[in-house]
């Protein structure tokens, strides 16, 4: 079966380790950093499809991995990525209200 598509760096030993052979390739930086960001979307529409709370944090679990993969292409570490999460934070808070900003007027 064909996949085509960026995988976690340990599925193709587990799909070896299952009897199966792989083929596999190995991204150039280019490559890399976009297969991620399409990865991101398959992710994101997985957990959009998903329709229980377990799956719901498995697929969030993958975004968020996705998210730290692109902070590292893009050359932050995830303390860096974490220190600039907690910052925005404080300066504009989470998204824990619920607030839809239907109209600014001036």
């Amino acid at each position: 079966m064909k996949y085509n598509k960026l995988v976690r760096d340990r599925v193709p030993e587990l799909i070896q380790a299952d009897g199966r052979r792989v083929i596999i390739k190995h991204l150039n930086q280019a490559e890399k950093f976009e297969n991620a960001r399409l990865k991101l979307y398959e992710e994101l529409k997985e957990y959009e499809d998903a329709n229980i709370d377990e799956e719901c944090l498995e697929e969030l679990v993958d975004i968020l991995e996705l998210a730290y993969a692109l902070g590292k292409m893009h050359g932050a570490s995830f303390e860096e990525m974490e220190s600039i999460r907690a910052k925005k934070r404080e300066q504009k808070g989470g998204f824990e209200r619920g607030l839809f900003l239907e109209e600014v007027l001036d």
